[in-house]
This record gives structure tokens, C-alpha cells and sequence, in this order.
């Protein structure tokens, strides 16, 4: 048996279990599979899906964060400026103070 039919195979039996309620080693006494095959093919179908695809993502970038600048002084001023202050008058604004 090729493994991709191994798969399918166990992919059935393990919805079989699922479907009889029964713990794994209840299901794989009744239906005479080793307990640990059981196990084992419920921890690897979870792992890696019957049917693995790819879905369509579209990324968009967010919106920038409104940031303002905001100095305050020491002895009390706040001064607020907008976020699109180039950084250049920024530093100049920073020397003189």
C-alpha cells in the first residue's frame, strides 16, 4: 500500500473513532488495530491535514499611528508638534532651546 493510501486509509478510520466516542484503545480493541497504530495516525492526521492547501492572503499595509511629538520642559511648557515635522527643524528647534 502506497502511503498516500495508507493515509486516506487511516484518515478514515480515524474518523470512525471520533464518530463511535469511544477512547482510542476501546475503538482499537473493537476493531482489532494495535492501540498504539491509533494513536499514533490521530497525533499525525492532526499534524499534517488530508487535504493541505494554500489560502489567498492579500496584505495591506496598516495605516502609519498618529504620533505626536510632545516636549515638555522642566519648568512647566509642553510644546506639541504634528507628526509630519521634518526631522531637520526638529534638530534645529532642539539646538536652540
Amino acid at each position: 500500500m502506497v502511503n498516500t493510501e495508507r493515509e486516506a486509509v487511516w484518515q478514515q478510520r480515524v474518523e470512525h473513532w471520533r464518530a463511535s466516542g469511544l477512547s482510542q484503545r476501546a475503538f482499537a480493541l473493537r476493531e482489532g488495530y494495535p492501540i498504539r497504530q491509533v494513536g499514533y495516525w490521530v497525533r499525525r492526521l492532526i499534524r499534517s491535514p488530508a487535504t493541505p492547501g494554500l489560502l489567498p492572503v492579500q496584505v495591506t499595509p496598516a495605516p502609519p499611528a498618529p504620533v505626536a511629538i510632545k516636549l515638555i520642559n522642566a519648568r512647566g511648557w509642553t510644546l506639541s508638534l504634528p507628526n509630519d515635522v521634518p526631522a531637520s527643524w526638529l534638530a534645529e528647534l532642539m539646538r536652540a532651546l
